[in-house]
């Protein structure tokens, strides 16, 4: 019966999508609508998921380790302190919209999400970090906005990092509302189905994106640096402002 129900829905979401896919390709008589059309383009963007998941295989690699580590520092006996069986999460996802107000030009915005915890015993430490930025895709090619494309762009990070293993090395939560960054992507905009879809009221891209270079104008580290243990390492702060992501973009589409 469960599997029957959920049939069922699959196709009532399917055909209503079916039927809002026909009905935005319409001639609506509104200037405004009418212009829209086949000029907006809304994405999803696995790049924060990627990033995220390979901080999490990281941890989960680093942990004997630090189970090792600490066995050391304890002389084998951690066991009878605490439990140094790490647990531990990490996920994000981003999102965009794009205007396409020339051929070979969109502008566009977006903005993303991470979280993640790690926790051992009764210690822990969860991040936070909502990425957002403004751009611009300049394309070269005849089916833009699909095809090459270079963007330059302004953003900016905001982080939070909190828990008990701060607290107890006396180390303050850790905030910033995102410095600014200028920065350059280069990517493509694949279109999926060139031929039968060329007439599709909704078109379907892939996105993939090499790099995205840049410098964090207004420093997101300075919080982290200004706080007395890492006071240390503030020679390195420039360095730490370098933004420098390969695949920052491995997304989807959809051109309405």
């Amino acid at each position: 019966m469960k599997f029957k129900k959920v049939i069922a829905s699959l196709i009532l979401i399917f055909s209503s999508a079916s039927l809002f896919a026909q009905n935005i390709g319409e001639p609506t008589g509104n200037k405004f609508l009418d212009y829209m059309h086949g000029r907006s383009l809304f994405g999803i963007n696995f790049g924060p998921t990627l990033y995220a998941g390979l901080f999490d295989i990281g941890i989960g690699l680093a942990e004997p380790t630090i189970q090792k580590t600490i066995n050391d520092m304890t002389q084998g006996q951690a066991d009878n302190y605490i439990d140094t069986k790490l647990k531990h999460y990490a996920f994000g996802l981003g999102f965009s919209y794009d205007f396409a107000p020339l051929n070979f030009m969109t502008v566009g915005l977006d903005i993303g999400f991470s979280v993640g915890q790690i926790k051992m015993d009764k210690y822990d430490i969860a991040f936070s970090t909502i990425p957002w930025s403004l751009n611009v895709k300049f394309f070269f090619g005849k089916n833009a906005p699909f095809g090459f494309f270079l963007s330059p762009r302004i953003g900016g990070t905001a982080l939070s990092i909190s828990g008990s293993a701060l607290r107890e090395a006396s180390i303050a939560d850790i905030y910033s509302h995102g410095g600014f960054y200028l920065s350059l992507e280069l990517g493509w905009r694949i279109q999926l189905f060139p031929k039968t879809g060329a007439d599709w009221p909704v078109q379907v891209g892939l996105d993939i994106s090499l790099f995205d270079i840049g410098y964090y104008v207004a420093p997101w580290s300075s919080s982290i640096f200004n706080i007395p243990e890492f006071a240390q390492f503030k020679q390195y702060q420039t360095y730490a402002n370098i933004r420098a992501l390969f695949l920052p973009r491995i997304g989807i589409t959809l051109r309405f």
